[in-house]
């Protein structure tokens, strides 16, 4: 940029930065505690039509009242306020907008105390971002994940351009925000630095930037919903992986296999042959996605094998699909016999009793 008009855009910020600070003293004395430059101005990365970004942190909502938008010339500004809860929350690192806590040329303070204040949330931040990755940050980012799916799903049954290619935006935002979280990185140069951000991060999933591309470049409403089904795929197997890193399952004992397989018997078995007696594929289908709720439990909670019992239920077969409900079962029954857990298992009710009450 020609150093003319950097020189001139900087006399300009300063005089907006100085007419707040006057305000202020004027009808809020003591409401603002600091205020910092952040966004392009703060990382260089300006133009002739560059804004101020500016974080302006407020005591108190006396303070509101210096806040405004206008267009001066043909740049806006918005002169907001925010508070400090704003930024007690942005320590909590719960999305990867914690830039006004890391990225910030401090340019006022009223008080030493304030800055303070700000360089003890802002190390709260840098130590959770320095910290191991975590079952917790998993689960931070996997929340992201699943509002992407959400998205995606109000893509797939749009029946208008707009419509479509509105919430696949929605999407791109929430798999960017995830990525940022399995990174344990954040939002440094603003949105639209994204793109560049993300491309340099360590754990992507695969073939991301192509298929990300492909989704923002799409043309049509057909092709925003294939490449948008491309890279949900991709990222599906990504949450896979990423939660392999912080994978804490236990090893199963007999403890906690006992009673179990009674279990599946109790709740499922015999309904899954009641709807082959009454021909009740919805039965049938419920029944099965049910028991294999439990299997994925187990199997999340356990290092023991996925089964897989969906693969094997059809609606126009339910005896194979009783049949394959056995075998599941069988297939479950292993982790039994391994462990020499006993299935309680009684003839009469004799034996029960005997059992039971002995």
């Amino acid at each position: 940029m020609d150093t003319n008009i950097k020189k001139m855009l900087e006399e300009r910020n300063n005089r907006i930065i100085n007419a707040i600070i006057k305000k202020a003293e004027n009808i809020c004395p003591g409401s603002i505690a600091l205020i910092g430059v952040a966004g392009s101005f703060h990382s260089g990365d300006i133009h002739e039509k560059s804004d101020l970004d500016l974080c302006i942190v407020i005591n108190d909502d006396r303070a509101r009242q210096i806040a405004s938008c206008f267009i001066l010339g043909d740049v806006a500004f918005d002169i907001y306020c925010t508070p400090w809860n704003r930024l007690e929350e942005m320590s909590e690192y719960k999305n990867p907008y914690v830039t006004k806590l890391l990225e910030l040329d401090i340019v006022y303070c009223s008080d030493a105390k304030y800055m303070q204040r700000y360089k003890d949330l802002s190390s709260k931040v840098a130590n959770k971002l320095n910290q191991v990755y975590s079952i917790e940050d998993n689960e931070k980012a996997d929340e992201f994940v699943d509002k992407a799916f959400k998205e995606y799903a109000n893509a797939m049954l749009s029946s208008e351009y707009g419509e479509c290619r509105y919430t696949t935006a929605d999407m791109i935002f929430y798999i960017e925000f995830a990525i940022y979280m399995y990174n344990k990185s954040y939002i440094k140069k603003g949105v639209k630095r994204i793109p560049e951000e993300i491309s340099r991060l360590k754990h992507l999933p695969l073939s991301f930037s192509e298929l990300y591309w492909k989704v923002i470049k799409a043309e049509t409403m057909e092709e925003i919903k294939a490449s948008a089904t491309m890279l949900m795929k991709a990222v599906k197997e990504f949450v896979k992986q990423m939660k392999g890193r912080v994978d804490t399952k236990k090893e199963i004992s007999e403890a906690d296999i006992k009673g179990t397989y009674e279990e599946i018997y109790s709740n499922w078995k015999n309904k899954m042959y009641h709807a082959v007696d009454e021909d009740n594929a919805y039965l049938s289908l419920m029944t099965a996605a049910s028991c294999q709720g439990f299997y994925d439990e187990m199997y999340d909670e356990y290092n023991i094998d996925r089964i897989d019992l969906m693969r094997n239920i059809k609606a126009n077969n339910l005896k194979m699909s009783a049949r394959a409900f056995d075998d599941a079962m069988e297939e479950y029954k292993k982790y039994y016999d391994k462990l020499n857990a006993e299935v309680r298992w009684y003839i009469d009710l004799d034996e029960f009793e005997r059992n039971y009450l002995g």
